[in-house]
């Protein structure tokens, strides 16, 4: 490959770039989730959102972004019903981002903003060749031929 097709070129360099970012960040999701099973931390994290936010519903909601988080990571990582969670995590950025960040797109809420770019784009995307999705559903299409 020439140097200026390299850096100036169109094309993707691999088509398996969405594995290697759908990977990193379920694996960055998953360590911002693993809270979900620690009841002390989710309390605190309940007690924030109640305080500071005035979330109703403060400890389901910690949960429910928790879960979100953790679960939603999983699934990218091994690409399996990858679109759904990178909406969940998406959702859940937009949130972070617009509510508990204030909307501050240049300041304390760039990162879920960020987030949640990257989410929209595996969303769009989608899980790519290398994922269980992928697996599963060539499996599902070749036995619906026959």
């Amino acid at each position: 490959m020439k140097l200026t097709k390299l850096f100036y070129g169109t094309e993707p360099i691999t088509q398996n770039y969405i594995l290697v970012l759908r990977v990193i960040m379920g694996i960055l999701f998953i360590h911002h989730g693993n809270g979900f099973f620690d009841t002390k931390a989710m309390v605190g994290f309940a007690d924030y959102l109640e305080k500071d936010l005035h979330f109703p519903l403060p400890l389901f909601m910690a949960y429910l972004r928790t879960g979100a988080e953790l679960f939603g990571g999983i699934m990218l990582v091994f690409g399996l019903f990858t679109r759904f969670g990178a909406f969940l995590i998406f959702v859940t950025m937009l949130v972070a981002g617009f509510i508990a960040d204030k909307g501050d797109f240049f300041g304390d809420g760039e990162m879920p903003f960020a987030y949640a770019a990257v989410m929209l784009t595996i969303f769009l995307a989608g899980p790519g060749k290398v994922s269980l999705d992928n697996y599963f559903l060539t499996k599902f299409y070749e036995a619906k031929k026959s």
